[in-house]
Order: structure tokens, then C-alpha cells, then sequence
């Protein structure tokens, strides 16, 4: 059987969720999950929700955002989760259906067990809608940091410094460049492949490539490390080795592999389905495909050209 389900995560002032208990009777009895339910007959995935809240909590929506759909089956059901973002409410959040509630962080929560198509949202919630890459390749410093700064101020906050035609020493200045503008913006960067440059000019973090995946034992401490993959085999050496989120290519053709065939929607819908980790769409992509990506399973997009346009 097929169903649809309006998920909601909602984020108090201090930036908690809110998480409930299911009660005695229903399946899962004593697990807990995000509010939210089965989409009834002609309803959408918004009116689901908004009539869902206001029966298990009592309270009506006013400020949403469309999040990650995700995919899963389990009890002879294909079950599809429509997860959504909601900022604003009126109301008090009251259990009305007999359940516990309560409000907590979502990273390190000792609120347990949760319903595992929910623990998802645990390293997802936190990470932004766009990956931006940097191609100095294809433009000078001085535009480069013109279309950062611009970006930055619309919201970017999230940045891989990837260049590969310039030397080791151009490479880590420009690095530190970047982090310099980033750091007193809060903006999160993280450097292609060299954890001793990650580490030496104290980046966020490290991004491996595919090839990578295969010669680590264990990912480093106290980095954000992400991963390139381009296959199912890439990703289930990635979840082992716990990596934070990944990027899945390539999506569509792009101008850097005209030779390599891309996977499409389809199949980066079935990859990103099969895993509980967190993956940005890449290939031909830019801000505009954020819609299709969240669609088919990924929490954003990542981008090497359109996204700095």
C-alpha cells in the first residue's frame, strides 16, 4: 500500500523540536517521532499538515517551509514523508491524543527510541540548502569575491574550497582568504581532499573524494567531513565511516565531465532512499533545481557554476 504522510518538525525560540510519544494501542507504541499524519483522500501534502497539528497539538501553522521528502517500506507499505519546516504557530502545543510531548535539541538527545524513518532529520536538520564550490578557474579573484560577498549577505553558509589548477601556496592563501571573509559571518568552510591544509589554516572541515573513501580506516575528529560519491557502492562506505552528509553526482551533464553520463532523478532518488544519511544533489545544478532536489530525496543542492550566478 502507498502512503503519503505530512510530517512537521516544529523549531521553538531556542531552536529545539518538539517530539512526541505514541501512545498505547497504535503501532509503534512508545517510540517517538515528529508530529504529523497520513494524507486523507484530494488532500495535499500543506493541507495534511495543517489539519494534523491542529489535531494532535492543538495549534494552527503560520509559518511553514516545504523540507525533504523521503521514501521507505517497512510493514508491507511504501510509505513517502513529507517533512516540513515550521517556524510559526498559534496557539499551545497540547497533547490531544493522549501522547507525550516534549520540546529538546535535536543533535545529542537522549530522547530514544526514535521511529527510524524520523532519525534522519538528526543530521540533516542543521545543514543549508546550498553547497557552493569555488571555481576560480573560470573567473578572477576580484569578481570571485565580489559574488561571495553577495552571496554570503543572501544567505550562504555553506562553502568548499575546491581549485585545482593553482599551486599548494595560491591554494592556501586563497583559502585563508576565504575564511577570513567567512568566520565573522558565521559561514562554514571546508576544503577539497587536504586535511593537513583543513586542519593547518583551521577550516571547518574536509571534503573526500570517492577515491578517498577507499584508503580512510575512520573520518578525522572535530572536522565536518563530507564526501563525494557516485555510485551505491560509494555511499555504503561513506554511512560506515559516518560521514556527515555527501554529494551525489552527477544529476545532469556538466561543462567539468561532458563525458560522464548522468544518473538523472530517477536514479538519485532510488541511491538517496536506500541510506539514512544526508546527500546534496550535484551536477548542472544551481539554486533554481532546490524544488526537484528536496522532491527526490536530497537536502539541498551543491553547485560549482550556477550557484554563484
Amino acid at each position: 500500500m502507498n502512503i503519503d504522510v505530512s510530517v512537521a518538525i516544529l523549531i521553538n525560540s531556542k531552536n529545539q523540536v518538539l517530539l512526541a510519544k505514541r501512545p498505547p494501542l497504535k503501532s509503534w507504541e512508545g517510540w517517538w517521532e515528529f508530529p504529523g499524519g497520513k494524507m486523507e483522500k484530494d488532500e495535499t501534502s500543506i493541507d495534511a499538515l495543517h489539519r494534523e497539528i491542529y489535531e494532535e497539538i492543538g495549534v494552527r501553522v503560520t509559518k511553514f517551509e516545504k523540507w525533504v521528502t523521503r521514501k521507505y517500506s517497512y510493514e508491507n507499505n511504501d510509505i513517502t514523508l513529507n517533512f516540513f519546516k515550521v517556524n510559526e504557530w498559534e496557539g499551545e502545543v497540547t497533547p490531544k491524543e493522549r501522547q507525550e510531548l516534549v520540546w529538546t535539541y535535536i543533535r545529542n538527545s537522549n530522547i530514544s527510541p526514535i521511529l527510524p524513518a524520523n532519525s534522519f532529520v538528526e543530521k540533516a536538520l542543521d545543514l543549508p540548502k546550498y553547497y557552493a564550490i569555488t571555481n576560480l578557474s573560470e573567473t578572477s579573484k576580484e569578481v570571485f569575491f565580489n559574488q561571495l560577498q553577495k552571496k554570503i549577505h543572501d544567505g550562504l553558509s555553506l562553502i568548499q574550497v575546491r581549485e585545482k589548477n593553482i599551486s599548494p601556496n595560491e591554494l592556501k592563501i586563497f583559502s585563508k582568504e576565504i575564511i577570513n571573509i567567512c568566520k565573522p559571518r558565521h559561514v562554514k568552510v571546508i576544503v577539497n581532499y587536504d586535511l593537513n591544509l583543513a586542519r593547518e589554516i583551521k577550516a571547518d572541515g574536509v571534503h573526500l573524494r570517492s577515491s578517498d573513501l577507499l584508503r580512510i580506516k575512520k573520518i578525522p575528529k572535530n572536522l565536518i567531513v563530507s564526501a563525494s560519491c557516485h555510485t551505491q557502492e560509494d555511499i555504503k562506505i561513506a554511512e560506515k565511516l559516518k560521514i556527515n552528509f555527501l554529494v551525489l553526482s552527477a544529476v545532469k551533464k556538466t561543462l567539468s565531465h561532458p563525458a560522464t553520463k548522468p544518473i538523472g532523478w530517477n536514479k538519485f532518488k532510488e541511491l538517496v532512499n536506500k541510506v539514512n544519511i544526508p546527500i546534496y544533489a550535484l551536477g548542472g545544478l544551481g539554486a533554481n533545481d532546490y524544488e526537484i532536489a528536496i522532491e527526490n530525496g536530497a537536502i539541498g543542492v551543491a553547485s560549482q557554476r550556477l550557484i554563484w550566478k
